[in-house]
């Protein structure tokens, strides 16, 4: 037979093609497994390809998870593969995925399952973000009556998470994906000797140091997962550190009392989650029992409405839900109420819908053709960016640094090390409650230091470091330190938004962020006390902030800012984003210069995003009132082409937290 992908010929009892992985067609143009037809791939994991199949003689649906063809010829990913079927065989649970069959032909080893309709729980989380207490409740349950069972075979799961916790059409709970257990009867481990295998947002601190497993690690990674469930977000998280600092927060930093997260969670719950999370394994529960039993007393306190929830739509319902907005997606306005339950949980579509209004059907410039300054406007502006120093040398070798893909945060220290206030600005950072963990020890190497804090926050450290202090008066020292905030926030949020799209490179993206708005520094150096009283007011009143600075000072943050970076000589692109980033407040995407059109609306997304998240939380500054606008036309770019997750509850609600922990490094701001 020939594979009809690359072309390569296969005697006919093959069921893989070796050169591109796809499967063979028999002559009825049928992949097949024995007795079993193959119809389509589910998905894959790090051994096992599924696919969705038919028995052929009673008509059966069927998933059949298939070694992958990729590791026919490692022996470790084949012992694990035959160690999950040889354990999964010997479970038989109602909240267990129901085991059918194995099938073996030479190469070829396969796990036959019952076929679920539905989705896993991560991808439930991402749709509705926080879960109500009694599914939540339902669901923990569920999972800790799964792994009682496994438990008492002996069998430690190992990867717990909710990618391997199915939500069934009938409502059932399914555990799933054996692959990394481990059974306590002796010393089977297909794992060499100190190799950590798991899940890092998901992994006990023991299992991070390679010490003894047990019950207790399974329960310490469904206290992680209840804690998602609960707040739509993980306890631990990398601010730019990587895995390194996940793992370090797992089995050094106590995690954020979730009830700060979500105050309407049970204080019962609270208490069991915070046990559940122990870093001693000791100081957890003994048995998922006792775990079930908490949770069985905090729903016989609730009321009938919170525990007889009826979904609205089925589990595979929501999978289809998302890819219909993600096709169809034109405008905010456009949410059909299916998907507004989503939007109410707060996603990148709310912080665009309800937290930009509209821009005004005819705006008083254009501003592709803004009004000329005056010559004496001009004048005072020159002569306020000659007296401006210039940004040391220092700057610019970080800058080389960053730009450098393959550069660590070694490579970093070696430049920073060369300017001792630097290097001080940095380690004095990094060693406050924003970066140093509970009970860890303050940092001394700026390596060290730099790998803690993350090479994002390191951008926006030493900028802040070598930048100019542009106060003149107590006052406007709290607009220097917000407009401070403003850019390390737009910067991390760009940086973030940046990663699930393909046109914007998370350098500029991070870049643009933290430099767009210099601008107003130069107005804060520039104007008098009077003036600034002046422009507040404007603002204050509802006025547009470009507009109030126009109709106040004559000139606007983007015509200060352009020049202030050609005085500092910054990249060219960085002109063109300052001249152009406030175009989605203003003018149709179709305006739009081709190269800037994709950097502009991602930090205008990041201004909305921040917008929702803190305003409860702003600061009485200049331009704290000051809210951006939208073109009802622009809101189709964050589908396309930004590929941006509009309906990824968690991702808001990650930002929300990675927001509260920089809001940490301006105490004067935010009290």
């Amino acid at each position: 037979m020939k594979c009809a992908t690359c072309g390569t010929y296969y005697p006919e009892n093959k069921v893989f093609c070796l050169t591109c992985g796809e499967l063979l067609a028999n002559e009825d143009g049928q992949p097949r497994l024995g007795e079993y037809i193959l119809q389509e791939k589910l998905g894959q994991g790090g051994v096992g390809v599924v696919y969705r199949a038919k028995h052929q003689d009673i008509d059966q649906d069927v998933a059949i998870k298939i070694l992958n063809p990729k590791s026919f010829g490692d022996k470790k990913h084949m012992q694990r593969f035959r160690r999950e079927i040889r354990m999964h065989s010997q479970l038989q649970h109602p909240n267990i995925i129901h085991f059918i069959d194995i099938y073996e032909d030479g190469e070829i080893v396969a796990l036959v399952m019952e076929m679920l309709s539905g989705c896993n729980l991560k991808e439930y989380i991402n749709h509705k973000g926080v879960l109500p207490l009694a599914e939540t409740l339902r669901i923990a349950a569920d999972v800790l009556s799964a792994l009682e069972e496994a438990h008492k075979h002996e069998m430690i799961h190992r990867d717990l998470k909710p990618s391997n916790i199915f939500m069934t059409d009938d409502d059932e709970v399914k555990l799933m994906d054996f692959g990394l257990a481990k059974t306590l009867k002796g010393n089977e481990d297909i794992t060499d000797s100190g190799v950590t295998v798991g899940t890092y947002m998901y992994m006990a601190p023991e299992q991070i140091l390679g010490q003894k497993i047990g019950v207790y690690t399974d329960l310490y990674a469904l206290g992680i997962v209840l804690y998602r469930m609960a707040t739509a977000v993980l306890p631990f998280m990398s601010t730019g550190g990587g895995e390194f600092e996940i793992m370090e927060k797992q089995v050094r930093k106590a995690p954020q009392n979730p009830q700060e997260l979500n105050p309407e969670i049970p204080v019962a719950l609270n208490e069991i989650i915070l046990h559940l999370l122990e870093k001693k394994p000791e100081n957890r529960p003994k048995t998922c029992l006792e775990v079930i039993r908490g949770l069985n007393r905090i729903k016989q306190s609730l009321t009938p409405s919170l525990t007889d929830e009826d979904a609205e739509t089925t589990y595979s319902d929501l999978n289809t839900s998302i890819s219909k907005l993600s096709g169809e997606f034109t405008t905010a306005a456009h949410v059909d109420e299916q998907s507004k339950q989503t939007v109410d949980f707060h996603t990148l579509l709310s912080a665009f819908s309800v937290d930009s209004k509209p821009a005004l059907e005819h705006p008083r410039f254009d501003m592709r053709h803004p009004p000329a300054l005056s010559k004496e406007v001009l004048k005072r502006l020159k002569k306020a960016i000659a007296t401006t120093p210039p940004l040391p040398e220092i700057w610019y070798e970080v800058q080389r640094v960053f730009e450098d893909e393959t550069s660590s945060p070694s490579d970093l220290a070696k430049v920073i090390s060369q300017d001792a206030v630097l290097t001080a600005h940095i380690l004095k950072n990094c060693n406050t409650a924003a970066y140093l963990p509970v009970g860890a020890k303050e940092n001394t190497d700026v390596a060290l230091a730099l790998t803690r804090i993350g090479m994002d926050a390191a951008q926006s450290l030493v900028l802040s470091a070598v930048v100019p202090d542009f106060a003149t008066s107590p006052a406007s020292s709290v607009d220097v330190r917000g407009i401070w905030f403003h850019g390390q926030a737009i910067s991390m949020f760009a940086r973030i938004l940046s990663e699930f799209s393909p046109v914007v490179d998370a350098q500029s993206a991070a870049m643009f962020g933290l430099l767009h708005d210099i601008g107003k520094l130069v107005i804060l150096h520039l104007e008098s006390d009077e003036k600034l009283v002046q422009l507040k007011q404007h603002i204050d009143e509802g006025q547009d902030s470009l507009l109030a600075e126009i109709d106040v000072l004559g000139y606007s943050h983007i015509d200060a800012g352009m020049m202030l970076a050609l005085h500092w000589k910054l990249p060219r692109k960085l002109h063109r984003f300052i001249y152009y980033h406030h175009f989605p407040c203003w003018q149709k995407p179709e305006t739009w210069p081709p190269d800037v059109q994709a950097s502009s609306m991602l930090l205008h997304m990041a201004h909305l995003v921040l917008s929702s998240l803190s305003k409860d939380d702003i600061y009485d500054g200049i331009w704290a009132n000051a809210h951006r606008t939208h073109v009802k036309s622009s809101a189709a770019i964050l589908h396309n082409p930004l590929r941006l997750p509009v309906k990824d509850a968690s991702l808001y609600s990650n930002m929300r937290v990675k927001l509260k922990h920089l809001q940490r490094l301006f105490p004067d701001l935010f009290p």
